[in-house]
């Protein structure tokens, strides 16, 4: 489709240039549109599968599910690299049944101990297959959940449920959870909506048929006052029969319960801490020679006193890779944490864990015992953007295509849309001007600045319009065809523009949109859906298109100007080139999310607040283990970690 419009786009050029003095060039223009009506025609998913507008046959949902198994698959084993949880350094988490009154009295088997390398064949003995997992901050849960869904996914068969893994601090209970899940695999997996491979309503009808198994992290990260709605509405939308896997913070889960109910036929377990056996083999095993030799001194303290604070500390995974992290380089000598004046308590020692998490990373020079990343960020500047993340991240994530959001001013939004608009205005104002020189500059002027008024409002809609509603949108039917919507529009723009400024004009302009509707359709639906979902790759698709359409309407309007003043007129037509780039601009980015997160990264940048190069930023500091990747959304790697650099925010705003 890409090969056909950038064709179609040359022989206008080309054509025009030619056939000054040979062939009528309204023919030639006519003859290339009816070529390009009849190319699109043949190449439309609407016209070559009319099933494709019908909902998905269960043949197509298991072609979507096994594609998407392979994707999940991919992200989740590197995630899990990334986060260490891979021997030598995994921990092996434990859990048993709590002793708490929050498991519902039908469940069987709630007191079944289990282990991470049983942890497949334990959950798949489970009668209901219907999990609540608890545990303190730090103490594992989305490490867990991680392994179950990736462990799941690798030992899965063909009717297998498909697990997804989910964060639930961004869920609206007031929207139902099953409608929330089918969008988040919308947004996640945009190939979901190739039509033609999956038929529509892909990622709805895995949900509604229960092809998905909900593994839910992070329940204690909805607001306080949403988790009574939030429980019920699971135990809803997942019925008793229903396999399910949620995690929470105990305390938040058991006064939830209080209120609400337990979560129907389900087990509680609890995680419980690491023991010091099992710490002692992955300190060892994590270092060789000199660096494990340096943990001995801790290991025999925590032998001596196995109640202490520097016990209680790593206790918890969390806290366990902080400290690893923290003393990785071979300068530094973990018996400071046995200084007892120094680190009288358990939470002093945290604090100072926390503390050293961001300088271990970033550091100030080379370290060989870091990943490899693409760029080396000042330990400065790195703190101060991941402070400013934590602190104005909705709901503990960060989707890349929502980082206007993080801009608490109405006006910039407002500004980029002006910007647009004038953008418009200009570009129009000139191709009137050069349309139709006896027209005069007024009504030139006009059409310019109306057409840039309604592009400033269509963009201000689009700014505000909640979600991706340029990527995750669904086709359907004539009225979302390829060919339906080029050929309507591309008439529709042909005609204005021929009545006004006559035929050649009138064709040069309808195939142009025409050309730059079919690229948008062309370049917005991703047929690999067995991928990892790549934030930098889904922006790449929207600069892409913007850079097609931006050369078609260059090309087009550059065409009509030499059409209208000859080649040799050189200075008018490079304007008229420049002024369809313009337009083309416009018209392209107005919708994409990549003006909107251009625009607030430029301005972030400008303020100290974030890096221009921001998701070279975030991949790194992914690569480093601060953060992790849900689906396509950045996030802290644990909670604690985001509210201690958050509080760190607060501080220095109250200073100041």
């Amino acid at each position: 489709m890409v090969v056909v419009c950038v064709l179609t786009a040359v022989l206008t050029t080309v054509g025009l240039a030619w056939t000054r003095d040979s062939i009528n060039s309204t023919g030639w223009l006519a003859l290339v549109a009816v070529a390009f009506v009849i190319l699109i025609g043949l190449l439309d998913p609407w016209v070559r599968n009319t099933a494709s507008t019908n909902p998905s046959t269960q043949a197509q949902l298991a072609v979507a599910a096994r594609a998407l198994a392979v994707g999940m698959t991919s992200q989740l084993r590197a995630e899990s690299e990334i986060r260490e949880l891979v021997p030598p350094c995994q921990l092996s988490l434990t859990w048993s049944g709590t002793d708490l009154p929050v498991a519902d009295s039908e469940a069987d088997r709630a007191g079944l101990p289990g282990s991470l390398d049983k942890l497949i064949p334990w959950f798949r003995r489970l009668a209901d297959r219907r999990v609540v997992v608890l545990g303190p901050a730090g103490s594992g849960k989305s490490s867990f959940a991680l392994l179950l869904a990736l462990g799941l996914l690798e030992d899965s068969g063909p009717d297998d449920q498909l697990p997804l893994l989910l964060s639930l601090g961004s869920w609206n209970p007031a929207i139902d959870l099953r409608t929330w899940m089918a969008a988040r695999l919308r947004e996640d997996y945009p190939a979901l909506r190739n039509t033609e491979l999956y038929g529509s309503y892909a990622a709805d009808l895995l949900v509604d048929r229960r092809r998905v198994l909900p593994i839910l992290d992070a329940f204690d990260e909805l607001p306080a006052e949403l988790r009574v709605a939030a429980l019920r509405g699971i135990d809803k939308a997942v019925p008793p029969a229903t396999p399910i896997v949620l995690t929470s913070r105990r305390r938040e889960y058991t006064s939830t319960v209080a209120r609400a109910g337990a979560l129907r036929n389900a087990c509680v377990v609890e995680l419980a801490p690491v023991k010091q056996d099992t710490l002692a083999t992955v300190l060892r095993g994590s270092s060789t020679g000199l660096g494990a030799a340096r943990w001995e001194p801790v290991l025999l303290h925590l032998h001596q006193e196995p109640r202490g604070p520097v016990a209680a500390t790593l206790s918890s995974p969390l806290m366990i890779w902080l400290a690893r992290t923290r003393y990785a380089d071979l300068t530094t000598n973990p018996t400071e944490l046995l200084d007892s004046r120094r680190f009288p308590n358990q939470a002093v020692i945290e604090e100072y864990l926390l503390d050293q998490l961001l300088p271990a990373v970033f550091p100030d020079g080379d370290a060989d015992h870091l990943p490899a990343t693409t760029n080396q960020w000042s330990p400065e500047s790195a703190r101060s953007w991941l402070v400013f993340l934590a602190s104005r991240m909705r709901h503990g994530e960060l989707p890349w295509w929502e980082l206007r959001r993080l801009v608490h001013r109405y006006w910039l939004t407002l500004l980029g849309a002006i910007a647009l608009g004038l953008l418009t205005a200009l570009s129009v104002t000139v191709m009137a001007t050069m349309a139709s020189p006896m027209s005069g500059l007024n009504v030139a002027s006009l059409t310019g600045l109306c057409a840039g008024g309604l592009v400033s409002l269509r963009s201000v809609i689009s700014a505000f319009t909640k979600g991706r509603d340029a990527s995750a949108s669904l086709r359907l039917g004539a009225a979302h065809s390829l060919f339906v919507v080029s050929l309507v529009s591309g008439t529709a723009v042909g005609l204005v523009f021929g009545a006004l400024f006559g035929v050649n004009f009138g064709l040069v302009s309808g195939i142009s949109v025409a050309i730059a509707t079919a690229l948008r359709f062309a370049l917005g639906s991703p047929a690999e859906l067995s991928q990892p979902p790549d934030p930098e790759v889904m922006m790449g698709r929207d600069r892409a298109l913007v850079g097609l359409v931006v050369l078609v309407f260059a090309v087009g309007v550059g065409s009509a100007a030499a059409l209208l003043f000859g080649g040799g007129r050189t200075g008018t037509v490079w304007l008229g080139f420049g002024t369809g780039a313009l337009l083309g601009f416009v018209l392209s980015v107005m919708s994409r999310n990549w003006w909107w997160f251009t625009v607030a990264r430029a301005w972030l940048a400008m303020r100290g607040r974030l890096p221009y190069r921001l998701l070279e930023f975030l991949s790194d500091a992914r690569q480093l283990g601060v953060l992790r990747q849900v689906g396509t959304r950045y996030q802290f790697r644990n909670a604690r970690v985001r509210e201690h650099l958050a509080r760190q925010a607060v501080s220095v705003g109250k200073r100041r």
